[in-house]
């Protein structure tokens, strides 16, 4: 099996949680929600923030793959190889 490396970086709340900069291995092929599921296994109250109960990486979680927004409902499928960045971010709020 080949692994690769993924660089994550988390802001706000997900920094808090997770540290502003991590890597994360994990089997190739890669997506979205492999990499997230192997930053949330670091910390249990995170992953609870970042996946539902099914398993599934929330709408409400924001996702950059090397600087730019992976949205749709297949955003979890998207695809991830080594050496590339991902960026998670939490719900946006303001006024």
């Amino acid at each position: 099996m080949t692994m690769i490396c993924v660089r994550v970086r988390a802001f706000a709340r997900y920094r808090e949680l997770f540290g502003e900069r991590v890597e994360v291995t994990v089997p190739a092929p890669a997506t979205v929600r492999d990499v997230v599921m192997a930053v949330g296994q670091s910390n249990p109250i995170g992953m609870g923030e970042l996946v539902d109960s099914s398993g599934r990486v929330k709408p409400s979680v924001i996702i950059l793959v090397n600087r730019e927004r992976v949205t749709g409902s297949h955003r979890e499928d998207h695809p991830v190889a080594g050496g590339d960045e991902v960026a998670i971010y939490p719900p946006v709020a303001g006024g």
